[in-house]
């Protein structure tokens, strides 16, 4: 029976985090880390800031020699409308915004204005889950970023290389996917070897910033895949380490921060520390409540969960199941709103059936 309960925990942890949730992002271009109006599709080039405002998608043009040209020049205004449907997630028109935009910038020989396209066009296809698609592309764009000069371990190569390790991870492929997983982590240990950045955060450059967080990032989603593989002491140490930069960088009451403490809370259930875990969850129940979270019913199934498999009081599994099927249900989130009639029905069997009658 605890199988079932953890069977929620791992479901729900990220909630669909490779997505949905990053960490804060710099200025800089290559910053995978913000939780951006994009969802979460970081690309190499493009989406390194909250949000695509003008003024913001001209600085990251600029890295590709279009900040002299016309404001509105069509290129440029043809690969925001192909960015803005990403953002709302019209990916049919999205793809079709960027091919005109490839089309007009092979017409004008412009290389960097194309590799620029082609790293979208791979986060669109991250994103829509056509991982053949976007692994072609996503090499393609590395092929030409190393070819004009940029370094094997530059931030957006590193980027890059763990999105096409959580394509492996997807997959199956555990063999790859490990490899990339450690091969981004490796990278970026070595750029922050004998640095105390956590330390001196404010006063990082934003190339430094980066590193940092992409370190993060590569290191949570290695967690995942360490859970995947049962693996749950190594699980526990990776989302610990994203827990630290995350509270440092974002702040203790962000999106990132709070998924980041559901996951430990999640993984410290499994080794049933559970008062640990009931901690964690807590605390991230009443940050969430604060931010107005989306990911309440989420965290309300995992406390539920986790209070049935300890088996102290059912009643209040029973209080946080049902708080996490009323605002599953109000929040439209269809798969936290079978899990927490999943969990309830689990109760059913479980508790005394005077625990059901209110």
């Amino acid at each position: 029976m605890a199988s079932m309960a953890s069977s929620y925990r791992v479901l729900f942890r990220l909630v669909r985090r490779p997505f949905n949730y990053i960490f804060r992002q710099s200025s800089s271009p290559t910053s995978p880390i913000s939780s951006s109006s994009l969802p979460q599709v970081t690309q190499s080039f493009c989406q390194r800031l909250p949000s695509c405002k003008s003024a913001m998608l001209a600085g990251l043009l600029s890295l590709l020699g279009l900040q002299e040209r016309e404001p509105e020049d069509p290129l440029i205004h043809t690969i925001k409308l192909g960015i803005l449907n990403l953002q709302r997630q019209d990916f049919n028109k999205a793809e079709s915004m960027l091919h005109i935009a490839l089309k007009m910038a092979q017409e004008r020989e412009d290389c960097q204005a194309e590799t620029y396209i082609f790293d979208i066009l791979a986060n669109v296809a991250f994103e829509k889950g056509d991982y053949d698609k976007a692994e072609k592309l996503f090499v393609d764009v590395m092929k030409r970023s190393i070819a004009a000069g940029m370094p094997r371990d530059d931030n957006a190569i590193v980027e890059m290389s763990l999105k096409l390790a959580e394509i492996y991870d997807h997959r199956k492929d555990t063999k790859k996917a490990e490899q990339g997983y450690r091969f981004c982590i490796d990278a970026q240990e070595k750029k922050l070897e004998k640095k105390d950045y956590l330390e001196r955060l404010s006063e990082l450059s934003d190339v430094e910033k980066d590193t940092l967080v992409l370190w993060a990032r590569s290191t949570e989603a290695f967690g995942r895949h360490q859970l995947e593989q049962g693996r749950i002491l190594e699980a526990q140490k990776c989302f610990e380490d994203a827990l630290t930069v995350s509270e440092k960088v974002n702040g203790m009451e962000h999106e990132v921060t709070l998924s980041l403490l559901n996951d430990v809370g999640t993984v410290a259930s499994m080794l049933h520390d559970y008062d640990r875990a009931l901690k964690l969850l807590g605390e991230a129940i009443a940050k969430g409540r604060d931010i107005k979270s989306n990911n309440l019913a989420v965290f309300y199934c995992n406390l539920g969960g986790i209070l049935m498999e300890e088996g102290r009081s059912y009643a209040e599994a029973e209080d946080a199941c049902r708080e996490a099927l009323k605002l599953a249900t109000r929040t439209n989130n269809s798969e936290a709103a079978v899990r927490s009639r999943e969990c309830l029905e689990e109760l059913k069997k479980r508790a005394p059936r005077a625990v059901f009658v209110r």
